[in-house]
């Protein structure tokens, strides 16, 4: 696990995502993984995760230090939960508990990891950058968009995060997701190829990617739950 924190101008800080706009690969894994009815939805901001769960008939809290988006997620009708920094949720409050881009902003992340432990009764679920090919990345001239924020305080190699996980003494699955590559290829390709040129060369890989001919490379996300008992 590597300390990371930009101090230039190219580091900004990375908002949490509008009601709305969550990114759909992680809704359709919070549907699937959620167990019980309770959700507390820890680091949620302004709630977007916690209202596709209340879509879908879940009790949704939303528990963060900030209360400006903690107003955003009451306006669209969310239940919410003011944290002071560093204070403890509890034991047992929630049959779920998820850290949804969470880890990554924290001073101590396996002390943090440890109090969701306690306080979920079932399961806890999380997401966060995964820089496992940060090297290669930045070999190719390129990096992982979600490093390039001022408020992400590590980076998590798969071998970091597995042994962290180990610490916490419950049994575990994490699974690597959202791979860059095909995607980032045909972004490139759409950015420097325009008009028809740039749809003759992109049309194939896009064909075969549907298709599932296309090798996935280079995961930008963990994707992971602790089964809590």
């Amino acid at each position: 696990m590597g300390k990371l924190q930009g101090q230039s101008a190219f580091f900004v800080p990375g908002p949490p995502a509008l009601p709305g706009e969550a990114h759909r690969p992680i809704v359709d894994f919070l549907l699937r993984e959620t167990r019980g009815k309770s959700v507390l939805d820890i680091g949620g901001g302004r709630g977007a995760y916690s209202l596709e769960l209340a879509k879908a008939g879940y009790d949704t809290v939303v528990a963060d230090i900030n209360s400006e988006s903690l107003k955003v997620a009451e306006a669209n009708g969310l239940s919410t939960r003011l944290l002071q920094p560093g204070e403890s949720v509890g034991e047992g409050v929630a049959d779920t508990v998820m850290l949804i881009e969470v880890l990554e902003h924290v001073p101590d992340p396996k002390a943090f990891l440890g109090s969701a432990i306690a306080a979920a009764r079932k399961r806890v679920v999380f997401t966060l950058p995964c820089t496992d090919d940060f090297e290669l990345l930045f070999g190719l001239g390129l990096s992982y968009a979600h490093v390039a924020v001022s408020d992400h305080l590590w980076h998590f190699s798969n071998e970091e995060m597995k042994s962290m996980l180990d610490s916490c003494g419950k049994p575990y699955r994490l699974e690597l997701g959202d791979p860059l590559f095909p995607s980032l290829a045909l972004s490139l390709l759409g950015r420097y190829l325009k008009g028809p040129l740039g749809y003759a060369v992109r049309f194939p890989l896009r064909v075969a990617n549907r298709l599932g001919l296309v090798p996935k490379a280079i995961p930008s996300r963990f994707y992971g739950v602790i089964e809590i008992g």
